[in-house]
């Protein structure tokens, strides 16, 4: 009986021990289960962070470096300048465009030039019969045989009068008669000279029935008016010429802009044909009055050169006006890329690594940009001047996959 007891408190015991060192082993398996959950966690937080950190960077090849052809360069110091965009329209100031009309009233007998023809100032362009110019010639003929009797008559009787033969008061009629002769005929050369008839050929007998009418200005005949036998009176235009070497653009510029504008602010201007090369001038004046209805200025432009083009007035024009320049942080155009209406360049990391890094644009011209890193950029960094929009096509191909 005693034994038995002994036996069962035995028993009791080594199953006490048992459930104590399977407890033991439990809390074990719990702890190390615990551990490599927070392990993998960790690893896994790492791994996230890594590719966060990892997420704007693109990695190339050697070979795919130079399939792409990248081109690193490095930012650059320009002399950049703003611009304003004006429209206007190529003008011909008053002294360079003309109307031809007939200081006489007739009819046209011929003309001499056709549209589009050059022609130089006081070249005869047309011929105007009128039988008043008939007249007038012949009152120039007499006026002129007048004036060589008179001064026949003066030089007598002062040779008469030098001798002490003659009398004072004939001198004095002679020298009265010579005066109005001169002023006669005078007054009738002018006549002729503005008619454009020659009065050396009228003093020696040979009439012109027709008068020509001339150009006052050298330049382009740009339409002409009448025909033929058309009748004439002193204020018809026959036709007009332009001097088109001499245009200029009047540009319209807004009230808000009108500060910016000063006189030897250069100008680039494009023509209607969209042609790539432009033409230049400078800002020459600019009108002193603001139109009400449009609020806007007139703006002069004088133009450099025309390269050859066939410019005519009132021809549309749109222009850039280039404003002061300063010189700031710049790279090609080339270099920037747009993703969600955000604008960035590419950073070398070194080991055909680029970084996507975001700027801030100004002003742009002749092919480059004004920029600012949003965040810090050491200024000795190269970027990617050449085929960044390859590098943002394969980012936007990597974030597709993922």
């Amino acid at each position: 009986m005693l034994e038995l007891c002994h036996g069962e408190k035995r028993s009791d015991v080594t199953q006490f021990l048992t459930i104590k060192k399977m407890k033991k082993l439990l809390y074990s398996i719990i702890a190390l289960s615990l551990l490599t959950v927070s392990c993998k966690n960790e690893v896994k937080q790492t791994e996230e962070e890594n590719e966060s950190h990892e997420e704007n960077v693109v990695e190339l090849t050697d070979q795919q470096l130079k399939t792409i052809g990248i081109q690193l360069g490095h930012i650059e110091q320009r002399q950049l300048s703003g611009t304003i965009n004006a429209t206007g329209t190529l003008k011909l100031s008053p002294q360079n465009r003309a109307e031809v009309t007939s200081l006489v009233a007739g009819v046209t007998k011929r003309i001499l030039v056709k549209e589009g023809q050059n022609v130089r100032q006081g070249e005869t362009v047309a011929l105007v019969e009128n039988t008043e110019i008939v007249a007038l010639q012949k009152d120039y003929l007499v006026a002129s045989r007048q004036l060589m009797l008179a001064q026949q008559a003066f030089q007598r009787q002062q040779d008469i009068h030098e001798q002490g033969a003659g009398v004072g008061k004939n001198l004095q009629q002679a020298k009265a008669e010579l005066d109005m002769a001169s002023v006669t005929e005078k007054g009738l050369r002018l006549q002729l000279e503005q008619l454009g008839i020659n009065s050396r050929q009228v003093a020696q007998g040979l009439f012109s029935n027709a008068a020509p009418v001339r150009s006052p200005i050298t330049g382009v005949v740009g339409e002409i008016l009448v025909s033929t036998g058309s009748y004439l009176g002193n204020e018809t235009v026959l036709m007009k010429v332009y001097d088109n070497k001499a245009l200029h653009a009047d540009l319209n510029v807004f009230e808000s802009d009108i500060a910016s504008i000063h006189i030897g602010q250069k100008v680039s201007l494009q023509l209607p044909d969209h042609s790539p090369t432009l033409l230049t001038g400078t800002v020459s004046f600019v009108t002193a009055a603001l139109d009400n209805e449009s609020k806007s200025a007139s703006v002069h432009v004088r133009l450099d050169r025309t390269l050859g083009k066939r410019l005519l007035p009132n021809m549309f024009v749109s222009a850039v006006i280039h404003s002061d320049g300063h010189t700031c942080d710049a790279v090609p155009d080339e270099a920037i890329v747009m993703s969600a209406n955000r604008k960035f360049v590419f950073v070398s990391l070194g080991s055909n690594r680029f970084r996507k890094q975001e700027v801030v644009t100004g002003l742009s011209q002749q092919g480059y940009t004004q920029i600012t890193f949003t965040d810090s950029v050491s200024p000795s960094s190269e970027i990617v001047i050449a085929k960044a929009f390859y590098l943002e096509s394969m980012l936007a191909d990597h974030g597709e996959e993922e």
